[in-house]
């Protein structure tokens, strides 16, 4: 469901500065040796400069995934507004309880999805950034409540939006829900795929399951990039050498973010 801010519980927190902002975030032992990965720039950088380049004050950013506030409450200093979705319901409390200091976040605790309820699944317990609804985990399970696109994307009111998603292999299961973006008036969107958990859920002989995932790769980013120029990624020239040498000719398929922006602005730097 989405709650409002009031009803949510305080909780201690530590500044965290990262990527030319300091953010409030939750301040739990779990997460230290991570906030010393992200001050020191060594987590995601350039998801940041994509945000930089896509987010100012008439642009509302739709964060699905949004796990412990990091990139949601960051993108909150310079956003219109922030939608932070999540269904882990210890990510969900630790989202409603730094939203109020925001003021321009909206928590929806739940998950990206096709149908009014989903399971997920926890790998090593609820809180890490590794909960899928995708059956591959072997720690704590929970039940959700399931927003499809549409009932997400009508906080954003109607305004330009960026839209991340980072949904733990589902994203693969999903294509007809990321299709309904075209209907809105997207800045640009940053999905984080991840073939490694797909290639993991699939059943069949390894071939098969790697041809699988190699297509559904294609198909996802090609689908995208119907209606949004790209994908771009950081570390490949292009969607067809990222299938070869990200996936088929891999150990393991590797992960990877898909970028597609309609009008890039300035660079991070710029914008800092």
């Amino acid at each position: 469901m989405s709650r409002t801010f009031e009803r949510a519980e305080p909780i201690k927190t530590v500044d965290v500065r990262y990527a030319g902002r300091t953010v409030a975030l939750p301040d739990m032992c779990e997460y230290a040796k991570f906030y010393r990965k992200l001050s020191g720039n060594c987590w995601e950088a350039n998801t940041f400069t994509t945000l930089a380049r896509n987010l100012d004050s008439d642009t509302v950013l739709i964060d699905i995934g949004a796990w412990i506030g990091v990139t949601p409450m960051w993108s909150a200093q310079v956003a219109r507004k922030v939608v932070a979705v999540d269904p882990d319901p210890k990510c969900a409390a630790i989202l409603n309880a730094l939203a109020p200091a925001a003021g321009n976040v909206t928590v929806i605790e739940g998950a990206l999805a096709d149908c009014r309820k989903v399971a997920i699944h926890a790998v090593d317990g609820f809180g890490s950034s590794e909960t899928s609804i995708l059956d591959i985990g072997n720690g704590a399970e929970a039940s959700a409540r399931g927003f499809g696109i549409d009932d997400i994307m009508r906080h954003a009111g109607g305004a330009p939006a960026f839209v991340k998603i980072d949904i733990e292999g589902y994203e693969y299961e999903i294509a007809g829900e990321l299709a309904k973006l075209r209907h809105y008036p997207l800045r640009g969107l940053q999905i984080a795929v991840h073939p490694q958990l797909y290639e993991k859920s699939l059943r069949g002989g390894w071939l098969w399951r790697r041809l699988r995932t190699a297509w559904a790769t294609w198909r996802l980013g090609r689908q995208l990039g119907r209606f949004i120029p790209g994908p771009s990624l950081h570390k490949f020239d292009s969607l067809a050498a990222y299938i070869l040498g990200g996936i088929l000719f891999c150990g393991k398929p590797k992960g990877a973010d898909f970028v597609f922006e309609r009008n890039p602005a300035p660079t991070f730097e710029d914008k800092l």
